[in-house]
């Protein structure tokens, strides 16, 4: 017998095995191809609605869009806290209610005060672009419901690193919503892109680990459940000048595990000289006084007065004053969760109206330029 030999037949094993290494392959073009091709800053549903409460004070919801529902925070200038919510669903029209911590505009009153009383809601209207935000007087137990209507639409900023199939694999994503400010001129138009140079900078950060997860996995030949972390981070508006900007920036790291895994930042810009820049706490004191020092001595009695198990803490010289943000009306220092106080106890942010910093505030620089510093 001549000629060569037939080749051998093909087991339908190994021709599974081939079918399946291509649909794998397609699978992961397919899903890095999705994820490249979206665009990284999106608009978003919500906003920035602003408005007035009878007391002539300035009111702010943000208005954060989740997967189901709403992310909303209630800031009132002059306040210590910002009270915080949750929606199941964004169908009109929505209630949220919520107590906030802090009762200090009740001390002074003889009777107890219901916890119904104190109680706040945020509702929506017919019109979208409107909100209603009901919330405690001042000066006593009676409530003002306030009309606040949206002045910034949000964006949305997503980057999202490592490729899962099915529920294996890694991802981890770094979603960011702000809102989008009017570029009425180069300072709004540069704020803006401040922004997005910082939501690229922490997703740059942030978006490191899937790959090395995938790396392991190849090393140690293994192919575990699916694995997923994600951080939010949510830019609340608290100042808009002309010339200067402040932001709180609040975010959840969901890396799982026990604790509390939220955490403030502020960030303050200022306009000078044609450029953009960072306001740091210390421009904004004179550098011929113990500010620090005196700066924590007064913040002892405001962490009482919104319930700090330990407001002594703040004495320390490990707890850092570098977390701040400037509205119309004063200046606000925050204490992120596990720095003067369990997680559990959550954060503590303290408002000091600028006459009360009189004496310790500069007369030049970025102080000179707050709202109502010289009062």
């Amino acid at each position: 017998m001549s000629g060569p030999f037939p080749a051998p037949p093909t087991s339908r094993k190994s021709r599974w095995l081939v079918v399946a290494f291509i649909l794998a392959l397609v699978g992961f073009t397919f899903l890095c191809w999705r994820d490249a091709s979206r665009p990284p800053v999106r608009p978003a549903a919500g906003g920035t609605f602003t408005g007035r409460d009878v007391d002539g004070r300035l009111v702010y919801v943000n208005l954060f869009a989740l997967e189901s529902g709403w992310q909303g925070w209630l800031y009132r200038d002059g306040k210590e806290q910002a009270a915080w919510f949750f929606t199941t669903n964004r169908a009109h029209r929505w209630q949220a209610t919520f107590n906030e911590r802090e009762h200090e505009e009740f001390l002074t009153t003889a009777e107890p005060i219901l916890a119904s009383a104190v109680a706040s809601t945020v509702a929506s209207t017919a019109d979208v672009a409107k909100l209603n935000a009901t919330f405690p007087r001042q000066a006593g137990a009676t409530r003002e419901t306030v009309s606040l209507t949206r002045q910034f639409e949000h964006l949305s900023y997503r980057r999202l690193a490592g490729v899962r199939l099915g529920r294996v694999g890694g991802t981890k994503e770094y979603l960011a919503q702000f809102p989008r400010l009017t570029e009425a001129g180069p300072f709004t138009a540069a704020v803006n892109r401040e922004i997005l140079r910082q939501c690229e900078e922490d997703a740059a950060e942030f978006t490191s680990e899937p790959f090395e997860f995938w790396k392991t996995m190849i090393q140690i030949r293994g192919l575990p459940g699916f694995n997923q972390h994600e951080l939010t981070a949510n830019w609340q508006l608290r100042l808009l000048t002309t010339n200067l900007a402040s932001f709180s920036v609040w975010s959840y790291d969901a890396t799982g595990g026990n604790g509390n895994h939220s955490h403030w930042r502020g960030a303050n810009f200022l306009w000078e000289a044609g450029y953009l820049r960072i306001i740091p706490l210390d421009e904004l004191f004179r550098t011929n006084l113990e500010w620090q020092a005196e700066l924590r001595t007064r913040c002892v009695p405001k962490l009482k007065m919104i319930g700090a198990p330990k407001p002594e803490a703040v004495l320390e010289q490990d707890v850092t004053l570098e977390v701040f943000t400037l509205s119309p009306t004063g200046l606000q220092i925050y204490f992120n969760p596990y720095a003067i106080a369990s997680g559990a106890d959550g954060e503590f942010v303290v408002h000091f109206g600028y006459g009360e910093l009189k004496d310790l505030l500069r007369t030049n620089g970025p102080a000179a330029l707050l709202p109502t510093s010289r009062n």
